[in-house]
């Protein structure tokens, strides 16, 4: 494992992490190493070099190292100030944090105790390389949570598009089912209703049984997806509303989401 000091032994702590590659002035690639190895950008140095991944896609690349910066900065909260704290990061994932990402990054000599500890003087040095070479497409986006939502959602691909092409086949589904669940708004906020069959002699309209509003739309569609996956419950779900009331599924849907893997599927 790494010492926490041993950066700063032969670094000069004040500056950002991999100030030492020089630029190859004869041919390409830019960089060299202090063993004359060259490399594309400090970001693949680092990420190869240091942290000993395969040099694959860039773009997973490039995502990865966000998700580590934004990380990074929330331990931190000094070169980049934002207000999240780590584990709000990981909300769902706590196990990925606990188990993997904190000992990632204590063994790499980049935290003193995984996500709960402070940063070394590398962990501040890569913060600060990591936070100067953001590339185009995510310069714009805020470091921190905004970055998750941003590489985050119910597909591999991130394509907004093509999330919206997956959503409307659900509904379409959905929509020839008595009780059923669809997107929409409420106060202007993005939101998912539960509704029973229309009622009514002269303009029959359909019964809002449920309904709850999220801040985002990737959140409301990744509870859809969820929603979805769970079709054949449906109608159960409409009877427990019908004698429990609307709270009782709000509760019985945390219960799910908590015990989810186990046998409490009804």
């Amino acid at each position: 494992m790494f010492k926490a000091q041993s950066y700063g032994a032969d670094r000069n702590p004040e500056l950002h992490w991999g100030y030492w590659l020089t630029v190859n002035d004869l041919e390409q690639p830019p960089l060299l190493d202090e063993e004359g190895r060259g490399w594309q950008s400090v970001r693949q140095y680092f990420w190869v070099d240091h942290l000993g991944m395969k040099d694959g896609a860039a773009q997973d690349r490039e995502e990865a190292l966000e998700v580590l910066l934004s990380v990074l900065a929330a331990i931190d909260r000094q070169v980049v100030r934002i207000e999240e704290k780590v584990v709000d990061l990981f909300d769902d994932s706590w196990h990925l944090c606990r188990q993997f990402f904190g000992p990632f990054l204590e063994g790499r000599g980049l935290t003193e105790h995984g996500v709960n500890g402070s940063l070394t003087s590398e962990g501040k040095a890569v913060l600060k390389m990591l936070a100067s070479t953001r590339g185009r497409n995510m310069a714009p986006v805020p470091i921190g949570l905004p970055v998750f939502r941003a590489l985050d959602g119910p597909t591999a691909d991130k394509d907004a598009f093509l999330r919206e092409a997956i959503m409307e086949q659900c509904e379409i589904f959905a929509a020839k089912l008595a009780f059923r669940f669809a997107r929409t708004e409420i106060a202007g906020k993005p939101a998912i209703k539960f509704t029973g069959p229309p009622v009514g002699d002269n303009v029959p309209l359909a019964r809002t049984l449920w309904s709850m509003a999220f801040p985002h739309e990737y959140e409301r569609d990744r509870l859809y997806r969820w929603l979805v996956d769970r079709i054949d419950r449906w109608e159960s779900w409409a009877e427990r509303i019908r004698r429990d009331g609307a709270q009782s599924l709000s509760e019985h849907l945390l219960r799910l989401r908590f015990a989810e893997g186990e046998n409490v599927g009804n």
